[in-house]
């Protein structure tokens, strides 16, 4: 009999605002039957168990790494311990495996093979944002990053204008400002808008919707906290 592949959301807050209170009882019953995971980082994932139960056997689970170096080899060895009936744990670094991380080949071979697999309620920043935002939910898009180059990133911006639905980017913290600043200036239209939604579920959480004519007149700085943006 062959093992299920279960995957599992991490916080997508700090360690230091974790509170047990908002994860699924039943997400902590099936994690404590499970003694091997796919993991995007193991050390954030071992913390994680031991604040579901500060007695999971830690020092008998077994974690295999899975990342963007990770070859063909690796998603083998996984695939053999489902094979082999063992069930297996997804853990991206934070957030829903297989939403903008590794998890999404676990998953494709899995399904190759004809292995039941158990997404588990948790916290998402993309959906998160989105339910918040004030935006269209009913036709939208997810880009991941922009462009690292300043000049391709305005390129993709003005890409859009076309376009109409909410439009989901992510970015590395410390570009947050600069992201900001050049979707403010160079969106054109005057009926669009921006959500700017930051540290999700976290201390730090803001989340705010105006149209990008109003945000042009105001001072906004953005600190390094994990943002999404999203423009309709």
């Amino acid at each position: 009999m062959k093992g299920k592949l279960y995957l599992i959301p991490v916080p997508i807050h700090s360690e230091e605002d974790f509170n047990i209170e908002y994860t699924p009882p039943y997400l902590i019953k099936i994690v404590n039957k499970i003694k091997i995971f796919a993991v995007e980082n193991i050390r954030t994932s071992r913390r994680f168990l031991r604040k579901l139960n500060p007695k999971y056997e830690i020092d008998h689970t077994v974690f295999e790494l899975i990342n963007k170096k990770s070859d063909s080899n690796d998603f083998i060895k996984i695939l053999e311990y489902l094979l082999n009936g063992n069930n297996v744990g997804v853990m991206s670094e934070s957030g829903c495996p297989g939403i903008a991380d590794p998890g999404q080949k676990i998953c494709d071979i899995a399904h190759q093979n004809k292995i039941s697999i158990k997404p588990l309620i948790g916290p998402s920043s993309i959906l998160l944002a989105l339910m918040a935002s004030g935006l269209n939910g009913q036709k939208f898009q997810f880009h991941g990053y922009l462009p690292i180059n300043s000049s391709e990133r305005i390129n993709a911006l003005k890409k859009l204008k076309p376009y109409t639905g909410s439009h989901i980017f992510i970015e590395t913290p410390y570009r947050n400002q600069k992201v900001f600043d050049e979707i403010i200036n160079t969106i054109k239209d005057r009926n669009r808008k921006l959500c700017v939604a930051i540290d999700i579920t976290g201390k730090n959480e803001k989340i705010f919707t105006k149209k990008i004519t109003v945000l042009k007149n105001e001072v906004i700085v953005l600190k390094k906290y994990p943002t999404i943006f999203i423009i309709e």
